[in-house]
């Protein structure tokens, strides 16, 4: 079994509801803070190795980028730096907000909590449900812009 930390109240630091802070196994003694300000979530039938495996096949690709304003020349200008990350689209888009928390449940439905906690549910119903642990580079709007000279 594996279990997840998630945020339980919006926080001071821009993480939201359902955010995971972090994947533990099944023998882990959480602290008595953590248990008070943070919420656990048993995903029985999974390690913690498996679920962070498949949370990092979720998470896209990213690029350290440069762009300098003069091509071919010796300057005294700073390029300028950022980083890209490919979406699904196979298009580079700029990632201009790194989440906080880079994964979340928050579309997961209360039945599909019950379902990844349950030893009884099918491996095909966790699947589904996990299917709602999702990455969020792309939950932001401003990830959204595209890198044209990138994707030509």
């Amino acid at each position: 079994m594996a279990q997840l930390l998630l945020i339980k109240n919006l926080s001071v630091d821009g993480r939201e509801i359902d955010d995971i802070v972090g994947f533990f196994k099944d023998n882990h003694k959480f602290s008595f803070d953590e248990i008070t300000y943070f919420e656990i979530q048993q995903v029985k039938g999974y390690t913690r190795e498996t679920l962070v495996e498949f949370a990092r096949n979720k998470q896209p690709e990213t690029q350290r980028i440069h762009k300098l304003k003069t091509a071919n020349k010796w300057t005294f200008e700073i390029p300028e730096k950022g980083v890209a990350w490919k979406h699904f689209d196979d298009k580079w888009y700029m990632l201009a907000e790194t989440p906080k928390s880079m994964f979340t449940i928050m579309n997961m439905t209360v039945q599909e909590r019950i379902t990844i906690a349950d030893e009884q549910a099918t491996t095909l119903d966790k699947l589904n449900a996990l299917a709602h642990l999702e990455c969020k580079i792309d939950m932001n709007v401003l990830n959204m812009v595209e890198i044209l000279e990138l994707n030509e």
